[in-house]
């Protein structure tokens, strides 16, 4: 499996799964540009990479379409095309059932997790159709298929991520351009971390930092690995798939 020389444009490349990517991927061969929030942690990631020319990052707010488009630009201006997308960027509100949950929070989390992806993926697409073909990846969530309590808007985002990346990968289809979602499980980034803690710790819910027990809470890097394989040429015959990496969480809620 060889990534070198891919252009991938990455979201939510600041921290958590996508700064993970970011750094495994620019690591494997690829050239990368981040887009995202949190841009001081984003210039620390990029400042690492300055004497490679691997990795670049662009503070934006991808819930506007004039700072997606400004964001895609300067990638295609930088790397000349891309050949893969990975849609990283997402929040996670908890603790309220539907009711208590106000408009503003629930077009916030639909911004963010989802229209975003859908103006992202909008952008990029004929640059991956330009390039003969290439790969998108959405990171969904196991909520998309079992959820818990308290997270009407993070739930019905992510199972939106899944219905939308399958039916991309039958559209474009035609123009060579794989698009899948992974469906990850709990992961030891900031904001899940911060989601965990708000629903009274893992512990509660019956998660587990233990290397040797079902649905343990995951490195970021272990997801990193598995967006690898999706975006490289191993994966060729990989479209539309929801692909589980939650080290064992659906087998024990399903």
């Amino acid at each position: 499996m060889t990534l070198s020389g891919k252009r991938v444009f990455i979201t939510g490349a600041a921290t958590g799964i996508g700064r993970a990517t970011a750094e495994h991927l620019a690591a494997e061969g690829a050239r990368v540009f981040g887009a995202g929030l949190d841009g001081a942690e984003g210039a620390d990631l990029a400042s690492r990479h300055a004497r490679a020319k691997n990795l670049f990052f662009r503070e934006s707010d991808l819930t506007r379409e004039a700072e997606v488009q400004a964001a895609v630009a300067a990638a295609a201006g930088e790397f000349g095309g891309l050949d893969a997308v990975v849609n990283c960027a997402g929040i996670y509100p908890t603790g309220k059932r539907l009711e208590e949950v106000s408009d503003t929070e629930w077009e916030r989390t639909l911004a963010v997790n989802l229209t975003a992806i859908f103006r992202v993926c909008r952008a990029t697409l004929p640059l991956l159709r330009d390039a003969g073909g290439g790969s998108i990846v959405n990171i969904a969530s196991v909520h998309a298929e079992a959820t818990v309590p308290g997270v009407p808007a993070y739930a019905a985002t992510k199972a939106a991520v899944v219905g939308l990346s399958r039916q991309m990968a039958l559209d474009y289809a035609v123009d060579r351009i794989h698009v899948n979602s992974l469906l990850v499980g709990s992961v030891a980034t900031r904001m899940t971390l911060d989601g965990l803690e708000a629903a009274g710790g893992a512990e509660a819910l019956g998660l587990s930092f233990e290397p040797n027990r079902i649905a343990r809470i995951a490195n970021p890097s272990e997801i990193a690995t598995a967006i690898a394989f999706l975006i490289s040429d191993a994966a060729s015959f990989v479209t539309g798939s929801a692909m589980q990496v939650d080290g064992g969480l659906l087998a024990r809620l399903l």
